[in-house]
C-alpha cells in the first residue's frame, strides 16, 4: 500500500523533471540563436561597412576629379578664342582632346544665351546633351558666377550623368558657359564587383547609381527591398533561424551619406551566411542540452537503483532479525558473526571513501604542481639572470670591488632598459595615429618596426638582412602610419617564407635623387601572375580563411599615396617577391622650419 503512492509520486517527479528539461532546452536554444545571430551580424556589418565606405569613396573621387575641370577650362585662353575667334585659328576639336585626356563623357561651350558653340561630340548629335535647356539648373548657377551642378538621371538602359558648369568671363562680364559631363557608368562598373547590392539616392529619394541597372530612376516606394533586419523584433529574428521556415527576404541595410551632394549611398547585405552560422550554433547548443539531459537521466536512474537496493537490504535485515530471534544460541552466535562482518564491511566502505577523497586531493595537488612548474619555467629564466647578476654584484661590493660590480649592474640595467624600450615602442605603435604630416626619420621607423616583429622573426627562424644607409633619410609623413606600412610589408614577407627551407627576408633603404627608396624582398613562392595586379585591392588575400581580411596591403598603399609616394609589388627572377616604397625626401626649408 505504501509502495504505490511512492511510485506515483516518483512518476510525477520524473514527468516534472522532463518538462523542466524541455523548457530549459527551448530557452537555451532561443538565447543561443539570438546571441549567435547578434555576433554574426556584427561581424557581417563590420565588413559590409568597410566595403560601403570604399564604394562611396569611389563615387566621391570620381566627382572630385572632374569638379575642377570646368573652372580650369574656363580660365584658359583657348576656350575664349573659340568663342570670339579673335585669336589665332584653333581646331574646335580641342574640346574632344580635353574630354579624351580627362576621361569626361562630353565637354561643350555655350554662349551667354545657352546656344552650343563647340562640343567634343561634334558630328555625333545623338550622344550630345544640347544647350542650356537640358541643363537649366547648372546653366543658371554658372551665370550667377558659381560652379554649376546638375544630375541627369539615368534609365534602366542608360547610366546617369553629372554636369559641372563654369562661367567664361571677359573682364567682369560672363560671356559664355563651359560644361563638363561625367558618366557615372564607371562607378557602377566598380560597384558591380561587390557581392552586395549598392545604390545611391538623390535628395528626392530616387536611385541615380546602382549595380542593379534596372533600379535606375526608381524611387524607394517602387522597389521591393524586403525587410531590414534592424526593424525586426527578437522573435522575428529567431524565426529566420527555423530550418523549415520559407526563404526570407530579410537583409541588412547600411547607409553612407555623401554630404557634398546631399546623396545617400545604401547597401543591401545578404544575411544568409549569418543565418546559417547561427543555425549551426543552435544545433551545437541542442546537442549539448541532449548530452546534459542524458547525463541527468543516468544520474536519476542510478539514484533510483540505489534506493531500491537500500530497501531490499533493509527488508533482508528485518527477515534476518526475525530468524535470529527464533533460532538457538548457535544462530545467535552466527548473528554476532554476521554483525561483525557488517561492521567490517561498513569500515571497509568508510576506508574506501577516505581513499577516494585522498586520491582526488592528490590529483588536485598534481595538477597544481604542473601549473606551478610551467609558470616557474616561464618566469625563472629572465629572473634568474637578473638575480645571478645582482648576487654577484653584491659579493663584489662586499669585497670592495665596486668598479667590477658596475658591469653586472649594467647588464641588469640593459635588460630593464630593453623591456622598457619594447613597452614604449608597443605603446607608441598602438597609440591612435594622427593626420599631421611632418618630417619623419625612416631609420627610426625601420628600427621600431623590426623591434616589434623581432619575436615573430625569431619564432619562425627567419633570417632578416638589413641594409641601411650611414646617414639618416628624412621624409614627410606620419611616423605611426609609416611604421604600420613597414610592419605590414615585413609581416607579409615573414608569412610568405614560412614554408621555405632557408627562410630569408631582406630590407634595404637608400636614397635615389630626391626620393627615399625602401624595399622588402623574400625568398618565398612569390605572387601568382593573375594575383599580382590585385594585391593592393581591398579584401584581396591569398592567405587561408581566418588568417587575414586582405586589408593590410590596401591600407599600406593608401598611406603611402597620402604621403605623395608609390608602393609597387613585383616577383624576383630568382624566386620570391619584392615590394618597393618610394617617398619624397623632405625639403631643406621644411627641416629648418621644424
Amino acid at each position: 500500500m505504501i509502495g504505490k503512492p511512492l511510485r506515483r509520486s516518483w512518476r510525477k517527479l520524473k514527468i516534472g523533471i522532463g518538462a523542466s528539461l524541455v523548457l530549459a532546452t527551448v530557452l537555451v536554444l532561443w538565447l543561443t540563436g539570438l546571441a549567435s545571430l547578434r555576433i554574426t551580424l556584427a561581424e557581417l556589418e563590420t565588413g559590409a561597412r568597410a566595403n560601403l565606405a570604399v564604394q562611396t569613396a569611389v563615387l566621391e573621387r570620381l566627382l572630385d576629379k572632374f569638379r575642377l575641370l570646368s573652372p580650369l577650362l574656363a580660365r584658359g585662353p583657348d576656350i575664349s578664342d573659340l568663342l570670339y575667334g579673335d585669336g589665332p585659328f584653333l581646331d574646335p576639336g580641342i574640346t574632344a582632346i580635353a574630354a579624351g585626356m580627362s576621361g569626361a563623357e562630353e565637354i561643350w561651350l555655350m554662349d551667354a544665351d545657352g546656344e552650343v558653340v563647340v562640343s567634343s561630340h561634334a558630328g555625333v548629335p545623338a550622344s550630345s546633351i544640347g544647350g542650356a535647356d537640358q541643363i537649366r539648373q547648372a546653366f543658371e548657377q554658372a551665370k550667377l558666377g558659381q560652379l554649376g551642378r546638375q544630375l541627369i538621371p539615368g534609365t534602366p538602359d542608360r547610366a546617369s550623368n553629372y554636369v559641372f558648369a563654369s562661367p567664361l568671363r571677359r573682364g567682369n562680364e560672363i560671356v559664355g558657359i563651359v560644361a563638363v559631363r561625367v558618366s557615372l557608368d564607371d562607378v557602377e562598373q566598380a560597384w558591380a564587383l561587390s557581392k552586395d547590392t549598392i545604390f545611391a539616392l538623390d535628395t528626392d529619394g530616387r536611385v541615380v547609381v546602382s549595380n542593379m541597372p534596372e533600379w535606375r530612376g526608381k524611387t524607394m516606394e517602387e522597389l521591393d527591398l524586403g525587410r531590414d533586419i534592424a526593424d525586426m523584433s527578437p522573435l522575428e529574428r529567431l524565426a529566420l533561424l527555423v530550418p523549415v521556415a520559407p526563404a526570407s527576404d530579410a537583409h541588412m541595410q547600411l547607409r553612407e551619406n555623401v554630404a557634398v551632394l546631399g546623396w545617400q549611398v545604401r547597401s543591401l547585405v545578404d544575411i544568409d551566411d549569418a543565418r546559417q552560422r547561427s543555425g549551426w550554433a543552435m544545433l551545437v547548443a541542442l546537442l549539448v542540452c541532449v548530452i546534459a539531459a542524458g547525463g541527468l537521466a543516468i544520474l536519476i536512474a542510478r539514484r533510483a537503483e540505489f534506493r531500491r537496493q537500500e530497501r531490499r537490504s533493509r527488508a533482508e535485515a528485518l527477515r534476518l532479525e526475525r530468524r535470529v530471534q527464533s533460532r538457538t544460541a548457535d544462530l545467535r552466535k552466527a548473528n554476532v558473526r554476521l554483525e561483525r562482518e557488517v561492521r567490517e564491511r561498513e569500515q571497509a566502505e568508510s576506508d574506501l571513501r577516505l581513499a577516494q577523497a585522498e586520491l582526488v586531493q592528490t590529483a588536485k595537488l598534481a595538477t597544481l604542481g604542473r601549473m606551478s612548474a610551467a609558470l616557474s619555467h616561464e618566469y625563472n629564466q629572465p629572473l634568474a639572470a637578473i638575480r645571478s647578476d645582482a648576487e654577484i654584484a653584491g659579493m663584489l661590493i662586499e669585497r670592495g670591488r665596486a668598479t667590477e660590480a658596475k658591469t653586472n649592474l649594467g647588464r641588469i640595467e640593459g635588460m630593464v632598459t630593453r623591456m622598457a624600450e619594447i613597452a614604449k615602442t608597443l605603446k607608441g605603435f598602438t597609440r591612435k595615429s594622427g593626420t599631421d604630416i611632418k618630417p619623419v626619420s625612416l631609420r627610426q621607423v625601420v628600427d621600431e618596426a623590426t623591434l616589434l616583429l623581432q619575436p615573430q622573426i625569431k619564432q619562425k627562424q627567419v633570417t632578416l638582412d638589413l641594409v641601411l644607409p650611414e646617414e639618416d633619410i628624412i621624409v614627410k609623413g606620419g611616423r605611426i602610419r609609416l611604421e604600420q606600412v613597414v610592419v605590414n610589408l615585413l609581416s607579409n614577407a615573414v608569412d610568405a617564407v614560412a614554408n621555405s627551407p632557408l627562410p630569408k627576408v631582406a630590407l634595404s633603404l637608400h636614397r635615389e635623387g630626391d626620393q627615399a627608396v625602401l624595399t622588402v624582398a623574400d625568398n618565398g613562392p612569390g605572387i601568382d601572375a593573375e594575383s599580382l595586379p590585385q594585391v593592393f585591392d581591398p579584401f584581396f588575400t591569398t592567405k587561408d580563411v581566418g588568417a587575414g581580411l586582405g586589408l593590410g596591403l590596401s591600407i599600406a598603399y593608401k598611406i603611402v599615396h597620402d604621403f605623395s609616394g608609390t608602393l609597387k609589388a613585383a616577383n624576383l627572377d630568382e624566386g620570391g617577391a619584392m615590394f618597393t616604397m618610394r617617398l619624397p625626401v623632405a625639403d631643406e626649408y621644411v627641416l629648418a622650419a621644424e
